[in-house]
């Protein structure tokens, strides 16, 4: 027998995982020691289902049509809208961000809905980045709890991700040194905010941010490294990113799609060994 609406709308689409399990343990210890009952678990994940889906509906009466954003959508991380059965472009039922699978750090295509982790951990307040002064994009949080875009993570050489499958957290800003952090961007001109990296061209030391390099249509290219010696095979990767003077001939391009690639799905490294002169 098929269920009601009612009786499918009652059980609710939310699991719970370990983070809700500690912070509700840590809620019903508070409501305890003030004289209230404590919460269940199905009665946190009723909750979190009906806000979700209430959050859902609200964001999509007011923003663009979902075939509107479909029809040309890229990655907001490699830039490239390439889309296979192994890396589709997933999209955020809330704030619609595009991402590829592999970009974003999301290895298996979830069922039902599906959120990026501003949405999912901080739906009320916009984050920002530690590591550029651009806003929107995609984001993970950092070890200490912060926020920082995950294109800046892959391109800065002392960042990584201490889980290089879900992209997550983001680790290695404290080894950032502090000449990265007082360069001054030649696109914003905007010094001591964030991390920049500097052009890739023989003693030329033209500095910028990620994003801002991203958004100007710079040459910022990713690619696979394969060694073999008598310790076996490695892989790395080699970051090529160039300031508009020495950009190639024909791939810079203004509106943010570079003719060369900020990174494409599985030629990403995550705080691998990274060529740069600084």
């Amino acid at each position: 027998m098929e269920k009601s609406a009612e009786e499918l709308d009652a059980e609710g689409e939310y699991d719970m995982d370990e983070e809700d399990f500690a912070w509700l343990e840590m809620v019903n210890e508070k409501r305890v020691s003030d004289g209230q009952t404590s919460v269940s678990p199905d009665a946190f994940e009723l909750l979190m289902d009906r806000l979700e889906k209430e959050s859902f509906l609200e964001s999509r009466s007011q923003g663009p049509s979902q075939s509107a954003i479909d029809e040309d959508a890229f990655c907001c991380v490699c830039l490239d809208d390439e889309c296979l059965n192994s890396n589709v472009i997933l999209f955020c039922d809330i704030c619609n961000l595009a991402v590829h699978q592999e970009c974003y750090g999301v290895p298996y295509i979830p069922e039902g809905q599906w959120l990026c982790r501003c949405c999912l951990q901080s739906p009320a307040r916009p984050v920002d980045c530690m590591l550029c002064p651009n806003k929107g994009g995609a984001f993970k949080q950092t070890s200490d709890g912060h926020w920082a875009h995950v294109v800046c993570a892959i391109w800065i050489p002392e960042v990584c991700f201490a889980n290089t499958v879900f992209l997550e957290p983001v680790e290695g800003v404290e080894n950032i040194p502090p000449a990265r952090w007082k360069l001054t961007c030649y696109i914003c001109k905007q010094k001591g905010r964030g991390a920049s990296i500097q052009c890739h061209k023989a003693n030329c030391y033209t500095a910028f941010h990620v994003t801002c390099a991203q958004r100007a249509g710079l040459f910022m290219k990713i690619d696979p490294v394969r060694e073999t010696n008598v310790n076996g095979t490695t892989f790395s990767v080699k970051k090529t990113a160039f300031c508009e003077a020495h950009s190639p001939p024909g791939t810079v391009r203004k509106g943010g799609r570079p003719g060369g690639v900020c990174g494409s799905g599985s030629s990403h490294s995550h705080g691998e060994e990274e060529e740069e002169d600084e």
